[in-house]
């Protein structure tokens, strides 16, 4: 399987010389078993359907920022979508996990649609774990349809081997009062893109994204959210916490577009990236455009090492310049992950930073 092109195209293009309109893959991956996937029990008025090409061409088309890399692998290996449909008007209060255990050299190739209908509500959690020295492809295509007042919440935990490639695109479509809200945790894989296009179609329909990451050694994550406005008084919040360690690379790229007649439509996108050692990379460019002039659109960034003042403080306790950076990146994987509401799942990534920062005890 050889994965090459340009990946995580920005919506409009910068300087050449900046190096962030694109992402570059070149791989060849000779994984020849698969990977597959273990859901949890089906509750009452959710329907799954593990291969559903049918019902796949009953939602309107939801667009992503991969689709060209993505889809060509997909049609090449003739993946065809599982389906979770929410009936309408069922209020679904526990969360529906979906596993992926990923052997050592092994490929999953996985794409879904999570159709929540009027007036329905879900949360759905994916976890991708893998032993901690695997290599191996992890690629996911998720679609989120959320119909008149429906609510979905959607969750992804990476938490793969070493040498994993993990590619994460996912597109989302809101109709009218709609709400799609999308929480990530980034914390394994050796390289990790994920993508986000979000459509925020009709009137008084929203989105949120909370995104953190923990990456060190010769990781490198690439992220690229987009967020359109075209419904009158929709609402974006999208926010992004991480840290960076050793000789680990983060490019963010975060863009927020008000379409003509998007009128009272308000964007928002934040981003703070802790950079723990001088040899790290952080590239970010957050964008917004707008051909609507009855808007409000404000993006920031904080970028940096811990403050001087704030490490002699939290030394002045009695912790080490170590324990001060582990309480730091904890904090920001903690914000993040206080928004799932599953014990396990938290527990499972407070072990793997845990884990993580031993070894450089050691």
């Amino acid at each position: 399987m050889k994965l090459e092109g340009k990946i995580n195209n920005i919506p409009v293009l910068t300087w050449n010389w900046l190096k962030m309109n694109s992402n570059e893959l070149n791989e060849n991956l000779d994984y020849k078993e698969k990977t597959s996937f273990a859901i949890s029990k089906i509750p009452n008025g959710v329907s799954f359907e593990k291969k559903a090409k049918k019902e796949s061409l009953s939602i309107p088309p939801i667009e992503s920022r991969m689709k060209k890399n993505v889809f060509e692998l997909f049609d090449q290996n003739n993946i065809i979508p599982s389906f979770l449909n929410v009936e309408s008007g069922n209020k679904i209060e526990n969360p529906i996990i979906i596993n992926y255990d990923c052997k050592n050299k092994t490929a999953s190739l996985s794409s879904q649609i999570i159709n929540a209908q009027k007036d329905s509500s879900v949360t759905v959690i994916m976890i991708f774990n893998s032993p901690k020295d695997a290599q191996g492809l992890n690629v996911i295509h998720t679609k989120l349809y959320a119909q008149k007042n429906a609510k979905i919440h959607f969750i992804t935990v990476q938490l793969l081997g070493n040498d994993f490639i993990n590619i994460n695109d996912i597109g989302s479509y809101e109709e009218e009062n709609a709400n799609i809200q999308i929480t990530q945790i980034e914390l394994g894989a050796k390289k990790s893109f994920l993508g986000i296009e979000n459509l925020l179609k009709e009137y008084q329909s929203s989105f949120k994204s909370d995104t953190a990451f923990f990456f060190r050694n010769d990781q490198e994550i690439d992220i690229n959210y987009l967020t359109t406005h075209l419904g009158k008084k929709t609402s974006c919040d999208m926010k992004v916490f991480g840290s960076l360690k050793d000789n680990a690379k983060k490019t963010y790229r975060g863009t927020i577009d008000f379409k003509n007649g998007c009128k009272g439509a308000d964007g928002n996108e934040q981003e703070e990236t802790l950079l723990l050692t001088k040899t790290v990379q952080n590239k970010s460019i957050p964008i917004i455009l707008c051909d609507e002039e009855d808007v409000a659109g404000e993006h920031g960034a904080s970028i940096g090492k811990l403050s001087s003042e704030l490490l002699f403080y939290m030394q002045s306790r009695g912790l080490s310049k170590d324990e001060c950076e582990k309480i730091m990146c904890l904090s920001k994987i903690n914000r993040v992950a206080s928004l799932i509401n599953d014990e396990n799942t938290k527990l499972q990534i407070l072990n793997y930073v845990n884990e993580a920062f031993n070894e450089f005890d050691k």
